[in-house]
C-alpha cells in the first residue's frame, strides 16, 4: 500500500484493486462484532484504512499533480516556469527571495488547495464504519486535540523566545542553518548509520526509507533520523505474528521510534562526538536544532487541531486555522494559508502522540543509561527487544501528559 501511495507521488496513475471479501459489509460487522479473536480489532482498522486508502488514491494523484506538474509562469522573483513544489524548493534554498517565493505560492496554491479538500471529504462521507465511530478507528486518543492545544500552551513560552514573525522565520529557524557544521555531504541510510556510530542499531535489519530528503541543512538530518527510526520500529517486528497485529496503518510506534530517533541529533554528546564538535559549538548546533524541534512540533499540533474542522468543509477549516495558527506561531498569516501550509494530514495524531512518548522514553533511557544511552549496547539490546513485540495502538492520557510537560521542558532548556 505504502508502495502504491509513493507510485501516485511520483506521478503515475494507478487503481488499487482490493478482493471482494474485504470490501463486504458484513466482513466488516463480524470483525467489529468479535471480542474473541485478538486480530479482529487491528484487522478492522486496516480494512478501514484500506478503504479510505482505494477510494482517495485518484484524489492524492489529482492533488499530487496540482503540487509537482501544474506549472506557473513567473516574471518575479524567478523568471520561467515553476511547480507550487520547485517553488517551495526554491524557498527553502534561497532567504532572500523566501518573503516573495512564499507570496507568490499562496497567490497560486488554489488549485492545490480545493484537491486537498477533496481529500477532507472523502473522510467526512464515512463518519462511521462497520458501526464504529471514525474517532475510535483513526484517533490513538480521544484526548488528542485537547493535549494538542495543552502542549501549544506550555510550550508558548518557548515558542515566543524565538521571535518568529512572518513565515520566511519559521522556515529560517525550521532549517536549523545555525547547525551547519559537521554533517555529510549526502543524506542516505548509509550516512544515517555511520553518524549512529552504533552498529547494534541497525544489525541484521532490511530497512524501507522510501526517498530521503534532500540535505538541505542540519534539520534534514533530523528528518532522516525522524524516518529511520519509523523503518527500524517496522523492520523488529516477529514475522511470526501477523501483519496487522505487528504494523499498524496509523503508525504510533512508527512515529514514537521516530521522534525517539529524531532526538537524538539534539544531544550534546551525540554532536561532540559524532560531528566532531568542541563544547561551544555542539552546544549552539544543540540549540539551532531544539528551535527546530519546538516548531516541527507546535506544527504538528497545529495541524492535529485542524483535523476535526478539516472534516466540516472549507470554511470551518479556515475557522479553526485562524484560530490556532497564531497560537502556534506567535503571528498572524494570511487567510489563503489554510489548507495550504500546515494542512492536516491522516496519522498526524498519531506523529503528534509520538513525539510526547518519545519524550518520555528517552528520559527513562537517559536516567537508566546516562546521557548518551544512544551509544550504549545495553539500552540498544533492550529497545531492540521491546520493538520486536505487537505494539499498541493507542495511549492514555496520563502517557501523554507526561510526554508534553518532558518535551516542553526539555526543549526550553536547550533553546
Amino acid at each position: 500500500m505504502r508502495a502504491a501511495y509513493r507510485a501516485v507521488r511520483s506521478g503515475r496513475e494507478l487503481r488499487l484493486a482490493l478482493p471482494d471479501v474485504l470490501l463486504d459489509p458484513e466482513t466488516h460487522e463480524r470483525l467489529a462484532n468479535d471480542t474473541s479473536d485478538p486480530i479482529a480489532a487491528p484487522l478492522l482498522r486496516w480494512l478501514y484504512w484500506l478503504e479510505l486508502a482505494q477510494r482517495g488514491l485518484s484524489r492524492e494523484g489529482a492533488r499530487v499533480r496540482s503540487y509537482r506538474a501544474e506549472h506557473h509562469a513567473l516574471d518575479v522573483p524567478l523568471s520561467g516556469h515553476f511547480t507550487w513544489r520547485e517553488l517551495l524548493g526554491h524557498a527553502l534554498r534561497d532567504p532572500a527571495r523566501r518573503p516573495a517565493l512564499l507570496d507568490v505560492m499562496l497567490e497560486r496554491g488554489d488549485e492545490l488547495r480545493d484537491q486537498g479538500s477533496k481529500l477532507f471529504e472523502l473522510r467526512s462521507e464515512q463518519p462511521r464504519f462497520a458501526g464504529r465511530e471514525r474517532a475510535e478507528l483513526e484517533l490513538p486518543s480521544p484526548d488528542i486535540a485537547a493535549m494538542a492545544l495543552a502542549f501549544l500552551k506550555a510550550s508558548n513560552d518557548a515558542c515566543s523566545s524565538l521571535g518568529l514573525r512572518s513565515l520566511s522565520d519559521v522556515l529560517e529557524q525550521g532549517l536549523a542553518h545555525d547547525a551547519a557544521d559537521g554533517w555529510p555531504r549526502q543524506l542516505s541510510l548509509r550516512s544515517l548509520n555511520d553518524l549512529l556510530g552504533e552498529a547494534g542499531w541497525l544489525k541484521s535489519l532490511r530497512l524501507e526509507l522510501g526517498d530521503m530528503p534532500a540535505a538541505l541543512s542540519a534539520a534534514s538530518f533530523a528528518r532522516g533520523f525522524l524516518r529511520l527510526g519509523a523503518a527500524w520500529s517496522e523492520a523488529l517486528v516477529s514475522p511470526s505474528q501477523p501483519f496487522c497485529i505487528t504494523h499498524d496503518p496509523f503508525g504510533l510506534s512508527r512515529a514514537q521510534h521516530g521522534a525517539l530517533f529524531a532526538s537524538i541529533v539534539r544531544q550534546p554528546t551525540f554532536l561532540k562526538r559524532q560531528l566532531g564538535l568542541g563544547k561551544d559549538r555542539s552546544l549552539a548546533h544543540a540549540r539551532a536544532l531544539s528551535r527546530s524541534a519546538l516548531i516541527f512540533a507546535r506544527l504538528l499540533a497545529l495541524r492535529v487541531l485542524q483535523d476535526a474542522p478539516s472534516l466540516e468543509g472549507p470554511r470551518a477549516l479556515r475557522e479553526a486555522f485562524a484560530e490556532h495558527a497564531p497560537l502556534a506561531l506567535g503571528f498572524e498569516l494570511p487567510p489563503e494559508a489554510a489548507g495550504l501550509f500546515f494542512r492536516p494530514r491522516l496519522g498526524d495524531a498519531q506523529r503528534l502522540a509520538g513525539w510526547f512518548l518519545a519524550a518520555a522514553q528517552g528520559h527513562e533511557l537517559a536516567d537508566e543509561h546516562d546521557e548518551d544511552w544512544f551509544r550504549n549496547p545495553r539500552a540498544i539490546e533492550q529497545l531492540r527487544a521491546e520493538s520486536s513485540a505487537p505494539s499498541p495502538t493507542t495511549c492514555s492520557k496520563l502517557a501523554l501528559e507526561a510526554g508534553i510537560k518532558t518535551l516542553t521542558r526539555q526543549l526550553s532548556e536547550s533553546i
